[in-house]
């Protein structure tokens, strides 16, 4: 059997939240600030018309082609349909990962508003009130909603907040690319995650991508200043000093990979290509999990190597 995974992708995704009153709407912006990504409407069929615009269909789309990238000793079979390279789709911060909207609306209610667009893959928030909870439980049930909260709840707001932040990591997980076997596997174990979790938050980075050209992850903070992650977990080192050896690469590089000193970054090649000049990283132990490690630096824009638009440059056009 085929073992796909997707490697971790991370980068801000838009929310729509549709409320006819107006002060409840302003409840939800000042708990929710983030003006660019955060949309309010007090019009259903504004919202509608957005949401159709922006929001993925309610089916997974895979790349036409599937390809080998190969190395010397490395075998790697990922996607490489261009057309499936989130990187290269400025549209992607206003793609819509969750709707929330309220269930008594005039003209529309919150149940048949969610129906319409139950063929659109975004997660569906339902605010009731005290009297329309056995409705809610039914479109629950039904798969129209996949959750409902009470207005007048206490602990509503940080429900929310829990839940829209989880349906924005699928959303982007979604987008990432598919790979098979061993491939972006270390990047996928929750004690890698949570070392890009701690990166995320110690650098300020608000985007990040798995790149299966280089097996690593591309990060840019809220600047949009990118750096780049790597984790190796034992197989890498293997197979990494295993081409350095048949590259002919030098004999300090081989000890150092040995000894887990070093932690050479190839970017943008996967693997040592003889003669080639690269980073040399310090390895970090990642947390209960031997020999595994991980490395974290910046690069230079020029670097990067890739026609793409950052959150910084889009949100910098929208200010335009």
């Amino acid at each position: 059997m085929n073992n796909f995974i997707r490697p971790p992708v991370f980068y801000p995704s838009t929310v729509v939240f549709v409320d006819d009153n107006d002060s409840y709407l302003d409840a939800l912006r000042r708990f929710f600030p983030g003006t660019y990504t955060n949309l309010f409407f007090t019009r259903p069929q504004a919202a509608l018309n957005y949401i159709r615009q922006h929001a993925r269909e309610n089916s997974l789309e895979f790349a036409a082609a599937s390809a080998c990238l190969s190395e010397p000793g490395v075998e790697r079979f990922v996607e490489t349909s261009a057309e499936r390279d989130i990187v290269a789709r400025p549209s992607r911060f206003e793609e819509v990962a969750a709707v929330v909207v309220d269930y008594d609306m005039p003209g529309i209610g919150g149940v048949e508003f969610l129906s319409s667009i139950s063929h659109l893959r975004c997660a569906k928030v339902l605010l009731t009130g005290v009297a329309d909870e056995t409705v809610a439980v039914k479109a629950f049930n039904a798969g129209i909603v996949d959750l409902y909260l009470r207005k007048t709840d206490a602990d509503s707001a940080n429900r929310l907040t829990h839940f829209l932040k989880d349906a924005k990591s699928r959303h982007c997980g979604e987008s990432g690319w598919l790979a098979l076997g061993e491939n972006g596997m270390t990047y996928c174990d929750p004690r890698t995650r949570k070392v890009i979790d701690e990166v995320v938050a110690a650098q300020g980075i608000v985007e990040y991508y798995w790149r299966p050209e280089q097996n690593v992850i591309l990060m840019f903070d809220a600047a949009g200043n990118p750096s780049v992650f790597v984790a190796w977990a034992e197989n890498d080192w293997i197979s990494q000093g295993e081409i350095v050896a048949d590259e002919g690469g030098p004999s300090d590089l081989l000890r150092q990979l040995a000894t887990r000193e070093v932690m050479p970054l190839f970017w943008p090649d996967l693997a040592y290509r003889s003669g080639m000049k690269f980073r040399s990283l310090t390895p970090q132990s990642i947390p209960g999990w031997d020999d595994a490690f991980f490395g974290w630096t910046r690069i230079e824009p020029g670097e990067v190597g890739l026609d793409l638009v950052t959150f910084a440059q889009w949100r910098a056009e929208r200010n335009r």
